[in-house]
Formats: structure tokens, sequence, C-alpha cells
């Protein structure tokens, strides 16, 4: 495995993601971010501290939880009441993008109320999209072959991205 981003390029990414929500929700006094269980939960949570750390938004963390393996088969839960979010602003925060799938699937307990903007945000977006679904905010875009893996990987010192 390769590293191609190392702790230090990993907090500068997610400094950088942050500003970019902020900036695209400048206007509103709450935000939810609503991670993917297990690592896009995670990143949630870092883009939350920073966040807070750098804007006057409310923000608030949830969970998406989801088969990402068969998404159809069981249910998709979230932490939250989707109707407390309705006309305000959800980002939905994965780790890695691939193909859309997971992300798109992500969505679906937010689709039964309107939103004043339903956003989504990614570490790595590799671009092999065959599900209409593209991500807001990416704190790298990847140009990989269909062979790679990206992982991400939360450690002691930090996170780390690896192609594998």
């Amino acid at each position: 495995m390769n590293q191609i981003l190392g702790p230090e390029q990993v907090s500068q990414k997610i400094r950088r993601l942050a500003y970019q929500i902020w900036e695209s929700n400048y206007d509103e006094p709450r935000i939810l971010l609503a991670g993917v269980k297990n690592r896009g939960l995670d990143l949630a949570e870092l883009l939350a501290a920073e966040l807070r750390r750098i804007s006057p938004l409310q923000v608030e963390v949830t969970y998406i939880r989801l088969n990402k393996d068969n998404p159809v088969h069981d249910e998709i839960t979230t932490g939250v009441n989707t109707a407390d979010w309705q006309d305000g602003t959800v980002v939905v925060v994965d780790d890695v993008a691939h193909t859309g799938r997971t992300l798109l699937y992500a969505l679906k307990p937010f689709m039964g109320h309107l939103y004043k903007r339903l956003q989504i945000a990614v570490l790595v977006d590799r671009a092999h999209k065959t599900y209409p679904v593209h991500a807001d905010f990416k704190g790298l875009q990847l140009a990989t072959t269909l062979q790679d893996r990206v992982q991400i990987a939360f450690e002691a010192d930090g996170v780390h991205v690896y192609l594998d």
C-alpha cells in the first residue's frame, strides 16, 4: 500500500472542506453533518470540530447506517428525525466516493422532506461514477484505475489515506 495523504495533509483537506461548507452555508444558523457509518461518521466528527472552530455555525452530527454491500436489503437509518431539518441544511459525509452507490442510498432517509440545501462532502472522490451522484465538497479528486483501492485509516497519529 502506498500512502497518498498523511495526517498533516488530511488535516489540511478537512480544514479546506470545512471552509467550503461554511462559505456555501454562511447564511445558515445551524447545519447537520450526517456521516455514513463508520469512517464517514468519523470524518463528519472531524469536520464538525473544525467548523465549530472556524465558524459561528451551530453544528450537529448524526449517523447514517446502511448495508454498503447490499443497500436495498436492510433498512437505512439515521440518528435524527429528518423532519426536524426540513427547510435546513444537511451535508451527507463519507470517506471515499467511488461509484456513487453508497452516497445515493445514504440520501434516502432525507428524501421525504424538502431541505434548503442537501449537500455531499467526501474526503476522496475517485470519479468512477456509475450512479448520478456527485460530491459538492471534495478533499481530493483522485484518478485511479478500477482495480485500485483507496483506504482511509484512522490511526493513533491521525488519518492516513492509502492507495492499494
